[in-house]
């Protein structure tokens, strides 16, 4: 059972804030949706442990689509926080009044934001901009020299169904060259090194948009934080138990099927 609460805010308590209060808290609150969002999701992605090799091929692909999204989104909310917070008027009245957690939250995005770093790094190229021929040329020599690079992976993958469809071998030559932008020379070291930054930066983002938000509304609406239940849910699953598979059934409409003179014919390999 989960309880959701509706903080006490209403549209009448928006309209006394100042513009830059109002613009601030809603742009840190739809940052915050993207954030967790895409969290959730990446996190179903990798519940998945495909034993089939092409599976697990194509929902890494996947996984990696997901992970790059959210290097942009994350890259994107730290600005909004750095311009409308961090370097405006709003920020030297509101950072004194956040809570202890906002404030750590803060603190610790400003110290990884504040250094060279992965997401910085890789938004600048793969995340939200497609890389220079250069940069997928120095993927595609650094996969085709990894020795853990087999034959079959320079593939495309589908079925009749182009939800389906995995250029596998697109993905493998920009997920090498997001290593190379790394000075990794292992995608699977990239990937460790990675991962585990996203979910406690997403976090911490929301951890300062709820303190802030905190803050605006005691000036807005008195000291106490007010919350009702607004609904209640007995049959939310384990995020642990939640999956989200690459290869879905479809149903195959006109325009949604690969050329009819593509034939299925069996494949003696295994992958």
């Amino acid at each position: 059972m989960i309880d959701v609460l509706r903080m006490g805010f209403s549209k009448e308590h928006l309209l006394k804030m100042t513009q830059e209060e109002r613009a601030a808290f809603l742009l840190f609150g739809y940052t915050s949706n993207q954030a967790n969002v895409l969290w959730k999701v990446i996190i179903a992605s990798l519940n998945r442990d495909p034993t089939d090799p092409v599976d697990a091929r194509v929902s890494a692909a996947q996984t990696q689509v997901l992970v790059r999204l959210m290097i942009g989104v994350l890259w994107e909310a730290w600005r909004a926080v750095e311009t409308y917070f961090l370097k405006s008027p709003l920020g030297r009245e509101y950072r004194p009044l956040l809570d202890a957690s906002a404030g750590e939250a803060l603190d610790s995005l400003q110290k990884y934001f504040g250094k060279r770093n992965e997401i910085a790094i890789l938004r600048n190229s793969f995340a939200f901009h497609h890389p220079k021929p250069k940069e997928i040329e120095a993927g595609f020599q650094n996969a085709s020299n990894s020795a853990d690079v087999v034959d079959d992976e320079w593939a495309v993958y589908f079925t009749r169904g182009l939800l389906n469809c995995c250029f596998f071998m697109s993905d493998m030559a920009i997920a090498h060259g997001m290593a190379e932008a790394l000075n990794e020379s292992d995608v699977l070291n990239a990937h460790k090194r990675l991962l585990p930054k996203l979910g406690p930066i997403a976090n911490e983002l929301s951890e300062f948009t709820f303190g802030f938000a905190a803050a605006v509304f005691k000036k807005h609406v008195g000291h106490e934080v007010l919350a009702v239940v607004a609904a209640k849910f007995d049959d939310v699953p384990n995020m642990d138990d939640v999956t989200l598979p690459f290869f879905v059934e479809l149903e195959l409409k006109a325009g949604g099927l690969l050329r009819p003179h593509l034939t299925p014919q069996e494949d003696t390999k295994t992958s």
